[in-house]
Formats: C-alpha cells, structure tokens, sequence
C-alpha cells in the first residue's frame, strides 16, 4: 500500500489560515511563539494538524 506524502503548510498558507499577517507567523518563529514550525534549509513549514493543536491550546488564554 503506499502511503500518502505529508502535507506541509508554507508561512503565507498558516498566516491565511489564522488571518494574520506572514509577517506575524515570522515574528513568532523569531520569538520562539505560534505554531510548532520545522525548517527545510531555510524554509519554514507546518504541519496542519500541529497546527489546529495550537490554535485549540490558544482557546481560553
């Protein structure tokens, strides 16, 4: 069976997802904040459900 290829979310797709700017996404990686984020090289990306995680641990702070 093969196995489907990951998705990963660039910074512009999370900061339309979230509404935000990808100036705000990229501010958070360079303080440690948002979403968890994995680099490729020099490439920030996401996965969506980490993603979805974190917006729901943002819920009631």
């Amino acid at each position: 069976m093969v196995q489907p290829e990951p998705v990963f979310l660039t910074v512009q797709e999370v900061a339309d997802l979230l509404r935000v700017s990808a100036g705000t996404i990229r501010a958070w990686v360079a303080k440690g904040d948002g979403p968890p984020a994995m680099r490729f090289g020099k490439q920030i990306r996401y996965r969506p459900e980490r993603v979805m995680e974190w917006v729901e641990q943002q819920e009631g702070r």
